[in-house]
């Protein structure tokens, strides 16, 4: 018998988060944020 899991936490800009920056994080690559202007390296 399999058991799953699954868990979601939100990503909030009030807090300082940065959706892009996560993504570029999860993904292992270097992304840029229009909104901030930055790039996420996580290459």
């Amino acid at each position: 018998m399999a058991l799953f899991h699954f868990h979601v936490t939100q990503i909030k800009r009030s807090a300082g988060q940065s959706a892009v920056a996560s993504a570029a994080y999860r993904s292992g690559e270097k992304l840029h944020s229009e909104y901030y202007g930055e790039d996420s390296d996580y290459t």
